[in-house]
């Protein structure tokens, strides 16, 4: 048995997008793009199985199949991504299972994201596995043929290298140019709003795509002007002119509206307009435009100014923010357990030491500085939730051993770290380092014992529809989503109630048909025997009305007996609809309302040690 565990974040573009869609970079000397991995996640776990089938969890859209073959799974269009990405990896025999925490149609490129999560996992499972730009370029060409459309690069750079960067777009390769501004100081900057309207990038990119290779001036000069902004943004992020790249953010929006209709809608401007008022420098639809998320850049004093105001905008603002890291992969196989990542080993011989600089003048006493990621699992439900924690725990002077229940988080951006410690100052702990050493790493059994009793979590459960809230996502909103969710099911069950009173109507008219023929056939001296009753103007408008939510129409001198006796019952079965409609509504409002609130621990495998090392402290005797 084997099982993979790939996670990746998102991105947010500042400027540049539609650029990184070959070859329209060529047509534009010097173009570039700018993005930013955020702390938005998409993940797979994939799972080898004993048998030949294929076991599929869609945990956003709480969908669960079990394919027999990849045949099947190939003939079922909701499988496109995973199917293709199978199918070029000749695999079959899985148990998959796949998340991703944007908003739908975020414009944050999701689906490229996990899109890159699954390759680099099928890609472990065949045998060669698939890194770096290598692995862009593989994801590149299976979302290219998968959507029919060109697809661009600039979705894959984040989720494989994180962090912030610049991708220079040259002829015959793409350079990513990592910025040196630090991440907390962007995300003080940073704003992002979910406008809660849905997009297609590629109807967008596709438009301009097609313009730009047409020699449409308006498209040609529109591109060329976002290919300077991208520049200008890219010169003030390294010069961490947060102001300049605020304004640049605002004129590649400016300019972007422009290249083709429909980019921005009455609700983007309307959250765009909310948040300058409130003080952001800018802001732009983040990806090909038409809804999805808008990022704001604005000055820190005015940050929650503009979140405030945001708030009596349609959709909701996103507590994310900028993130270092890329992917991470971990692999189990046979219980052993392989990670591929940043995670640092622990053991005696790879245990740090770091001296914090303080104007204390006490002596140093020794602390252990850990990092930890503790996932939380819920397999029944495909729940799954990490959260990350820093605590500094001091050390028993005479045995050595961290003292984790007198711990407390730390931020050690905060801490002023050395590699050696100042001349002069004495140290306090036990006489033998080896000693010290051996039960500080024994001690991060006590830390991991310690995350697994004081470690929950609350989360917001829809029994209903089998769903719950992310992390830190307020009741209100969790039930704003169960309500989204809840409109859409009540389209897809009003469309079944359709076709179900479409039959009926249907018998009608039939019954209505053979009724008036046995009347023609019993009066011989009928001056309508033999003719075919007049039903098809009564029958087309009552079915049009009846679909489209209007009044069936009533009889009148107009209609002929069997007419107005026809769309009598028509009006009478329509009632009976809507009032069908109207309980449908009803309940599926009462299940989305139907909330619980449930506390989940971890696991001891739950608990996962990124950092963990001895630091010395200043303070008094």
């Amino acid at each position: 048995m084997t099982r993979l565990t790939a996670r990746v974040p998102l991105r947010a573009d500042l400027a540049g997008g539609t650029l990184d869609l070959w070859p329209l970079y060529l047509f534009h000397p010097g173009a570039r793009t700018v993005n930013v991995a955020i702390s938005i996640y998409a993940e797979c776990e994939v799972q080898t199985t004993n048998d030949s089938a294929i076991d599929v969890t869609l945990t956003d859209a709480s969908f669960h199949h079990r394919y027999s073959s990849l045949a099947e799974l190939l003939a079922d269009e909701r499988m496109a991504l995973i199917g293709k990405t199978l199918e070029h990896f000749k695999l079959g025999g899985l148990q998959i299972v796949t998340r991703t925490e944007a908003p739908r149609g975020s414009g944050l490129g999701g689906s490229s994201a996990l899109a890159v999560a699954l390759v680099r996992s099928f890609s472990a499972l065949a045998g060669a596995p698939v890194d770096g730009d290598d692995l862009i370029a593989l994801v590149r060409d299976i979302e290219t043929r998968l959507l029919g459309v060109p697809a661009g690069v600039q979705d894959y750079y984040p989720p494989v290298y994180g962090g912030l960067a610049a991708l220079h777009l040259e002829p015959g390769r793409i350079v990513r140019h990592p910025m040196s501004i630090p991440l907390a100081e962007l995300g003080r900057h940073f704003v992002l709003h979910y406008s809660g309207v849905a997009h297609f990038s590629g109807t967008n990119n596709w438009e301009m795509y097609k313009r730009q290779v047409e020699r449409d001036p308006r498209v040609h000069d529109g591109l060329s002007e976002i290919a300077a902004i991208a520049n200008r943004m890219e010169k003030a992020l390294h010069a961490q002119d947060l102001e300049a790249a605020g304004h640049a953010l605002a004129d590649e929006w400016a300019a972007r509206k422009k290249l083709v209709d429909g980019i921005s809608t009455p609700e983007v401007d309307r959250v765009i307009e909310l948040g300058i008022g409130a003080g952001a420098w800018g802001g732009k639809v983040c990806g090909a435009g038409g809804g999805g998320c808008i990022v704001f850049l604005a000055p820190p004093d005015r940050r929650e100014a503009v979140v405030q105001a945001l708030a009596d905008a349609p959709g909701r603002v996103l507590p994310v923010g900028p993130v270092a890291g890329g992917i991470s992969v971990e692999e189990v196989r046979d219980q052993m357990i392989f990670s591929f990542g940043h995670r640092r080993g622990i053991s005696g011989q790879d245990l740090d030491e770091l001296w914090v600089a303080s104007s204390d003048k006490g002596a140093y006493k020794p602390f252990v500085l850990a990092e930890a990621a503790i996932t939380f699992d819920h397999p029944r439900y495909g729940v799954h939730r990490t959260i990350n924690r820093t605590l500094l725990a001091p050390v028993d002077l005479q045995t050595g051993e961290p003292r984790w229940q007198e711990s407390r988080e730390a931020d050690p951006a905060l801490m002023e770290l050395r590699s050696a410690p100042e001349p002069g100052r004495d140290s306090i702990g036990p006489r033998d380092p080896d000693q010290l050493r051996d039960a500080v790493v024994e001690g991060e059994i006590g830390l991991r014992q310690q995350l697994v009793e004081s470690e929950t979590i609350s989360l917001w459960h829809n029994p209903a529809f089998e769903i719950f809230s992310q992390p830190d996502e307020p009741r209100a909103d969790f039930l704003q989503r169960l309500m989204e969710i809840a409109e859409q099911k009540l389209e897809n069950e009003s469309d079944q109630l359709e076709r179900t009173f479409r039959r009926r109507i249907d018998q009608m008219r039939e019954r209505a048909e053979r009724d008036q023929r046995e009347v023609d056939d019993a009066d011989s001296d009928s001056p309508r025997q033999g003719e075919r009753p007049e039903l098809g103007i009564a029958w087309g408008q009552t079915l049009y009305n009846i679909t489209s939510g209007r009044p069936a129409p009533s009889s009148g001198d107009h209609l002929s007996p069997n007419e107005a006796d026809y769309v009598e019952k028509i009006a009478q079965l329509q009632k009976h609809w809507d009032r069908e409609r109207e309980v449908l509504r009803d309940e599926l409002t009462q299940r989305a309302r139907s909330l619980e609130e449930i506390h989940l621990t971890p696991s001891a495998r739950g608990v996962e040690t990124r950092r963990y090392m001895i630091v010395w402290i200043p303070s008094a005797r």
